[in-house]
Parts: structure tokens; C-alpha cells; sequence
């Protein structure tokens, strides 16, 4: 992963968040989804009905792809 991403693609963004190690968590009767990562203190609370990504989303998930670069390029 070594760009950064820009999508609306509810599926595409899902996928990547469990990938990178993400978990989300469906809230009962409310249609909603609280997304969660060890990385970070805080969760983000989601409608999971929309078609499209918050931006909030697109923005952590973009932090955790910078994060994996800067371990591979540390490592490597």
C-alpha cells in the first residue's frame, strides 16, 4: 500500500481497515458501526447504511497506511 486513498467505496475501505489490523463493530438497532484500532485512543462512531466513507475515516485510515510505510522503510 503505498499510496494514499481516496475512495467512496464503502467495501474497498472495510476491507483495508481489517487488513491493516482495524476491527469494526456493528451497534445494535442503530445502523451504525463504531470503528476501532489498537493504534488509536479513540473510536469513530459511523453510519455503516451510507454507500460512501467519512472523511474522518478516509483520514485515519490514510494515518495507518503512513504509519506502515514509515515501519517498512525503518525496517528495511
Amino acid at each position: 500500500m503505498a499510496n494514499a486513498v481516496h475512495t467512496s467505496d464503502a467495501r474497498h475501505f472495510k476491507r483495508l481497515w481489517v487488513t491493516l489490523g482495524g476491527s469494526i463493530h456493528g451497534l445494535r438497532r442503530t445502523g451504525e458501526a463504531r470503528y476501532s484500532h489498537p493504534l488509536f485512543a479513540d473510536t469513530v462512531r459511523a453510519n455503516d447504511r451510507r454507500k460512501d466513507v467519512p472523511a474522518v475515516l478516509l483520514s485515519r485510515l490514510n494515518q495507518l497506511i503512513r504509519m506502515e510505510r514509515r515501519q517498512t522503510c525503518a525496517q528495511g
